[in-house]
């Protein structure tokens, strides 16, 4: 490792350094800056903070309170859906479940928290969450029947209400816990650890689990766990550490292919009521006065699209939509 003539590792930064315990920390990127999230126990119990880091490493925010005073708030994650976030977090008092709030890019709650689902059963739910352009699915396990732990999700829409009801990710007689997250355009990946494997299932945007539960690892010999989930242009990437004889390894699945073709050439004038899916930079024709708009009507600049819903409008009459995933 490099370090400074101060023996500071190279190029590391304090986001937060308070004499108390902060962890778990999650983070998304808007285009401009990253909010990072994260459970801080200055006050006495841990609450569910926010605060906002430049690109060059700049930390715009002393911490800002998302949650409920006087709750603990544990194990966040977070996403941007092109306008502002989605946070989530295990509340660790009754009711014990999975809460939520919208983020702004200041950093700032919006409106009020959202109780995603409730448990009696089980206190450390750690929730994952993912958009797909119109909703949010969060996932996470719950045992509804102890000592069985099950898979759960739940739709919210980008003004933050529940769509539709709990969705029933996995619910057979073994253990299933750390569950992960992603969209790839089409539909969600779901993973998670079943009882020392990995496997994983499919989400319809509407909400709807898509055929069985497939394995992702081996499923003998090994116990595996603390399964994470990406994407890229053609198909998913999972990676677990997997247990060999007295110590941890890491591996990897690639075999999962995305279900939407990359949008790799120039947008062309369309009258199709279908958008078009794309990561990575907005390639634009040369020709042509194009203006981007995001889902509240805000001009947006094409480099600074996170993931989300846009609409391009070219010589003030034709308009195609896009979607940008990871």
């Amino acid at each position: 490792m490099r370090v400074t003539p101060q023996c500071d590792s190279i190029n590391t930064f304090t986001i937060c350094a308070t004499d108390s315990i902060q962890g778990n920390p999650a983070l998304d990127f808007d285009g401009t800056n990253y909010v990072v999230v994260w459970n801080d126990n200055t006050a006495g119990t841990n609450r569910m903070i926010a605060a906002r880091v430049t690109p060059a490493g700049t930390v715009l925010d002393a911490g800002n309170h998302i949650g409920q005073s006087g709750s603990d708030e544990l194990y966040p994650d977070i996403v941007y859906n092109g306008s502002e976030y989605l946070a989530v977090w295990c509340h660790y008092n009754e009711p014990f479940g999975v809460w939520a709030r919208r983020v702004n890019t200041s950093a700032q709650p919006v409106g009020s928290i959202i109780i995603v689902d409730t448990t009696s059963t089980y206190k450390y739910m750690n929730p994952k969450v993912a958009f797909d352009g119109t909703n949010y699915l969060v996932v996470w396990p719950d045992m509804p029947t102890p000592p069985n732990f099950d898979i759960f999700g739940q739709l919210i829409s980008s003004s933050g209400t529940l769509v539709g009801n709990r969705i029933t990710i996995s619910d057979d007689s073994s253990t299933e816990r750390e569950v992960q997250v992603v969209f790839d355009g089409a539909k969600f990946l779901v993973a998670w650890n079943d009882s020392g494997a990995i496997v994983g299932r499919y989400v319809s945007t509407a909400g709807q689990p898509l055929g069985t539960t497939f394995p992702i690892s081996a499923t003998s010999g090994r116990v595996r766990c603390e399964p994470w989930v990406a994407m890229s242009d053609s198909n998913f990437m999972v990676v677990w550490a997997e247990t060999v004889t007295t110590s941890k390894d890491i591996y990897g699945n690639v075999d999962m292919v995305i279900g939407v073709e990359e949008l790799t050439k120039d947008i062309k004038q369309t009258e199709s009521l279908f958008p078009s899916i794309f990561s990575g930079p907005l390639h634009l024709p040369s020709h042509g006065n194009y203006i981007i708009y995001d889902i509240s009507g805000c001009e947006v600049d094409p480099s600074c699209m996170g993931p989300g819903i846009y609409f391009i409008e070219n010589d003030q009459k034709d308009i195609h939509k896009v979607v940008k995933i990871r």
